[in-house]
């Protein structure tokens, strides 16, 4: 496949996704019949914190999966079937993270809200790691990359995954504890790791 079809199409599930978050706040509705004062609508707006939290975090989840995707396929020589599917498998998961950013805003200390946040992540994790593992395998890195950018990503990601899968058990028992195991990967992230590091002079821009 055209790797700039490729990278656009996967761009545009990005952006829609990240769009769709801010679905998950709805204006007040006051129940009673007179018109609402201003106090009223401030304290149905305050309501609305645990929504905002979740909004935060989520964006700042996609973007980095974004900015990770685009890191990754930048030193990517060339992208097969099997790396369709497997970033098919990845855009499905990622669509599925406005949904679970509703649940996780409306019901932000139940286990149940929190475990479905995990779970989606964590299929988010899986198929990135496969997609890097059949990347590896195949050789699909331009021959100039050096090898320690691509060390770097497989453990990045790794650990990523782990951690994902981790938070959505703790769920079950904590979910306070799972929610800051999910802004914990985000700040572990922010940081460049592997392919999403700069470039050495000498090697140049891909």
């Amino acid at each position: 496949m055209n790797k700039g079809r490729f990278e656009a199409f996967s761009d545009g599930v990005f952006a829609f996704a990240i769009t769709l978050l801010v679905l998950g706040f709805t204006v007040p509705m006051h129940g009673d019949a007179k018109w609402p004062t201003d106090a009223d609508l401030t304290r149905e707006l305050l309501k609305l914190w645990p929504n905002l939290i979740a909004y935060a975090l989520s964006f700042a989840v996609i973007g980095l999966m974004w900015q990770n995707h685009h890191a990754l396929f930048r030193l990517v020589a060339r992208v097969d079937r099997k790396t369709v599917f497997l970033n098919l498998l990845l855009l499905g998961s990622t669509a599925l993270i406005p949904f679970v950013t509703a649940t996780l805003g409306a019901y932000p200390t139940t286990h149940a809200a929190t475990f479905l946040y995990g779970v989606v992540l964590s299929m988010c994790g899986t198929s990135y790691n496969l997609m890097l593992w059949h990347l590896v395998r195949s050789h699909a890195f331009d021959e100039s990359v050096n090898a320690r950018y691509i060390r770097g990503t497989v453990v990045a990601f790794r650990v990523g995954w782990l951690t994902y899968a981790l938070a959505a058990l703790v769920a079950l028992f904590l979910p306070v504890v799972s929610f800051a195991l999910y802004i914990t990967i985000v700040l572990y992230f922010v940081v460049p790791r592997g392919v999403d590091k700069d470039l050495e002079p000498s090697r140049g821009e891909m």
